[in-house]
């Protein structure tokens, strides 16, 4: 309890320390209107002109081409002529609480972790990613942070969690010590680590390696009858190349959900989440990374740095197949500097690999709303769904680049930047 009490007074703390310089740019009108949008609604539609958006309260009340859509006569209105509409966009692969570097984590505890989670998340906000889907955070911090965000004790991305991770004792994630994974050994200690996490509050659950078929099975079945997703992580980069090959394929034959990194993945497994409808988030960006680290690392042995630099033919397999992908940074210790220019440079990885622009940007939402089990309410704009919403000056689907550039931020109806 007291764990609990320690986590909640620092994440208000934090959040108590933004109101002040953010308070001035969050307007939240009854009724807002935006007129002559240039609108990229999600959904993969073609990009319309002189688009009216209607916004109630939180969420979208009409979407309409300008002579369709009457203006309520008390509606706030902006006039976005000559700028581009997008959905808000979505990181569906990050680590909010991770410190940054591996001697951190020695001093990690939950107080320091609900700090970084708002940190992260107010500055994530402002650059017009509205909701993050973390996949492993340290103990509750990450269910609390969700808690917090609910009640408006911050200004920050939406998260979606998973909570703490499930994997075998001393499997993945226990590397930088306790509180970010919970060991379980055995088909029914994993279907009560899921059982756990959902308990605490978790919307989602992930699984990470080493594991057994059966317990992957188990962990799976669980998740899904609670009528819950689950993410897996693809492999341990410590792993031999076979033993990682069976654990995905494992993961892929229980019925995964979704597979965390494009990484290491064989081509029968990649025509298995073809036909089984499989998502993959591939982290293009932080793959590259890795590799060129550890090239620099060892100099002339490329085959260390072999699996990273596959990754990129591995998405290019999966796009041909019609996998569907979302974008996420997964981003940790020392490359937690890289926010907010690694999720940038994530989808414009995903256009250089052979998306193109719009592809790209419903990747970056829909697909990313579907990713966090929240297609329902997020990821496009449409009638009914929360209200979040960029205005760029540029054209993203001329240059991709333009996403980097929003004039305007909306959050369920709330004006956080213009």
């Amino acid at each position: 309890m007291k764990k609990m009490i320690d986590v909640i007074l620092a994440i208000v703390s934090l959040a108590l320390a933004f109101v002040g310089p953010i308070e001035s740019q969050e307007h939240k009108p009854k009724i807002l209107a935006l007129t002559g949008a240039r609108l990229i609604d999600g959904t993969g539609s073609s990009m319309r002109d002189s688009v009216t958006i209607v916004i109630s309260d939180d969420k979208f009340a009409a979407v309409g081409a300008k002579e369709s859509i009457v203006i309520p006569k008390d509606a706030e209105v902006l006039d976005v002529s000559g700028k581009t509409v997008i959905p808000g966009l979505i990181d569906s692969h990050v680590h909010f609480t991770m410190p940054p570097s591996e001697n951190e984590c020695l001093l990690d505890n939950d107080s320091i972790a609900s700090f970084r989670a708002v940190h992260f998340l107010h500055d994530y906000l402002l650059v017009g990613v509205t909701t993050v889907r973390d996949v492993v955070s340290r103990n509750n911090v990450g269910i609390m942070a969700k808690k917090a965000f609910r009640e408006r004790l911050f200004i920050g991305s939406r998260p979606i969690v998973v909570g703490e991770g499930i994997t075998c004792t001393g499997g993945h994630g226990t590397e930088q010590g306790s509180g970010r994974v919970i060991e379980c050994d055995g088909p029914a200690e994993f279907r009560r680590g899921v059982r756990l996490q959902l308990k605490a509050g978790a919307d989602l659950i992930k699984v990470l390696p080493p594991y057994s078929k059966e317990e992957i099975q188990a962990a799976i079945d669980e998740t899904h009858f609670y009528s819950r997703f689950v993410s897996v992580h693809s492999g341990h980069s410590g792993l031999m190349l076979n033993e990682y090959y069976d654990f995905v394929r494992w993961a892929v034959e229980a019925g995964a959900d979704c597979i965390e990194h494009a990484f290491a993945i064989p081509d029968d497994v990649i025509q298995m989440m073809a036909s089984k409808k499989t998502y993959c988030v591939p982290n293009l960006s932080i793959m590259h990374r890795l590799a060129d680290k550890a090239l620099k690392k060892y100099p002339g042995q490329k085959e260390k740095a072999q699996r990273w630099l596959d990754v990129p033919g591995i998405f290019q397999k999966m796009k041909k197949l019609g996998i569907r992908m979302g974008v996420g940074t997964d981003a940790v210790l020392e490359d937690m500097v890289t926010y907010p220019e690694i999720y940038f440079d994530e989808i414009e990885r995903f256009v250089a690999n052979g998306y193109s622009p719009m592809e790209s940007i419903v990747a970056a939402t829909k697909i990313n709303a579907e990713i966090c089990s929240a297609s329902d309410k997020l990821g496009t704009i449409e009638k009914g769904k929360l209200a979040d919403l960029l205005v760029l000056e540029g054209d993203p689907l001329k240059d991709i680049k333009a996403l980097r550039n929003s004039k305007i931020i909306i959050q369920e109806g709330v004006v956080i930047k213009r």
